[in-house]
């Protein structure tokens, strides 16, 4: 799957473009599934992060190295290709998490820029990187759906910010709200809606946030951030699961790789 020039062209003037339901209802009922077994299963992993006033799981880092449904997604073209088309290069994860926010329970961002973390804590160069965010459930104006201020991507790196840690140290670096009255003025503000298996592609300095999620039904997403192999980070302080420090360029399976088990198997057992 290839985007459009009309595609590329939203993405650059708007930074992000939406591609509807790029994933199938199959697939994302396997990752659903995955992700389930996780928090069943795996919650006792550091890479599993609590809300800060209550005990639901709000980010799960890493997944692609201890779940085979989510290493598959890792490699999966059909997101790919599109990011490799919009960084003109070959792509390497720098961190894959998963944002399981819960019903009635799930906390809201304040708005940031996820390239202030990176380039802070990692030393990545540039912001020649993508947050490319898959929904696993449907996007409503109910459930705390992502927020981001179109075009402000081009505003740069904002330096004046304030630290908002979590429990592990992981930190966001929460903009003023001043500086956001005007953005949205001049920007307004688009709430990301859709139906699961919808897939969003975000420049790195692109303003976003959101509400804490108070209906009775899920908002997850997977965020498969990636990064320019001829961007690689610098420092290498944080556990892998923060900031990966292989840069191999990622290497595509087979397009039906999240439902055709058997040779996913094969190449997982094949990565070591």
């Amino acid at each position: 799957m290839k985007l459009t020039p009309s595609q590329i062209e939203q993405y650059h003037a708007r930074g992000y473009v939406t591609v509807p339901t790029l994933f199938s209802h199959a697939e994302v009922s396997a990752l659903r599934l995955a992700l389930q077994y996780i928090l069943e299963h795996e919650r006792d992993r550091p890479e599993l992060i609590r809300e800060k006033d209550n005990d639901s799981v709000r980010l799960i880092y890493g997944a692609d190295t201890y779940n085979e449904v989510y290493y598959r997604l890792l490699h999966h073209p059909r997101w790919i290709e599109p990011a490799r088309q919009l960084l003109e290069s070959d792509i390497y994860l720098h961190q894959l998490r998963i944002n399981p926010k819960a019903p009635f329970d799930g906390g809201g961002w304040w708005w940031h820029q996820d390239y202030h973390t990176w380039r802070t804590n990692d030393g990545m160069p540039t912001a020649r990187a993508l947050m490319i965010g898959v929904f696993l459930d449907d996007m409503t104006p109910c459930n705390g759906p992502l927020m981001v201020i179109p075009g402000s991507q081009r505003l740069g790196l904002v330096e004046d910010t304030t630290p908002d840690p979590d429990k592990t140290g992981y930190t966001v670096y929460d903009l003023k709200p001043e500086l956001i009255g005007g953005l949205v003025r001049e920007g307004g503000i688009d709430a990301l809606l859709g139906e699961a298996g919808t897939t969003i592609f975000m420049n790195c300095n692109l303003v976003h946030g959101s509400t804490g999620n108070i209906s009775p039904q899920p908002r997850t997403i997977v965020y498969l951030n990636v990064n320019s192999v001829e961007n690689a980070a610098t420092r290498f302080d944080r556990p892998r699961y923060f900031a990966n420090p292989d840069f191999s360029p990622l290497q595509p399976l087979g397009d039906d790789c999240l439902l055709a088990g058997l040779g996913c198997r094969s190449s997982l057992s094949a990565s070591g």
